[in-house]
């Protein structure tokens, strides 16, 4: 084997470390995201939503290991939070029109 296969093998193993390490945390950081969302809804008085989301983007934002900032951005996660409450919100929404 010449170095750029073994280079090419060590690029796609590497990447396919990274997207699985993503993947776990984004899964895992979905939980966390919804116990946060939760927290701020019962701290903060309704209709500060600034606060509140700035109170789970910085909760969620600093679990992140330093080595994993590089995949999940600042805009990243809060694409991710944002993407999170939507879902809960469809959720909770079509729970209230079920009754």
């Amino acid at each position: 084997m010449n170095w750029l296969s073994i280079s090419i093998i060590a690029v796609a193993v590497i990447v396919a470390v990274i997207f699985l390490v993503y993947k776990i945390k984004k899964d895992g950081l979905r939980k966390v995201a919804i116990e946060f969302i939760v927290l701020a809804e019962e701290k903060f008085e309704h209709g500060k939503n600034s606060a509140k989301f700035n109170y789970v983007f910085e909760s969620v934002y600093c679990l992140i290991p330093i080595w994993l900032k590089f995949i999940f951005t600042k805009q990243n996660v809060i694409s991710f939070i944002q993407k999170t409450f939507k879902e809960i919100k469809i959720a909770l929404d079509y729970q209230n029109t079920e009754k």
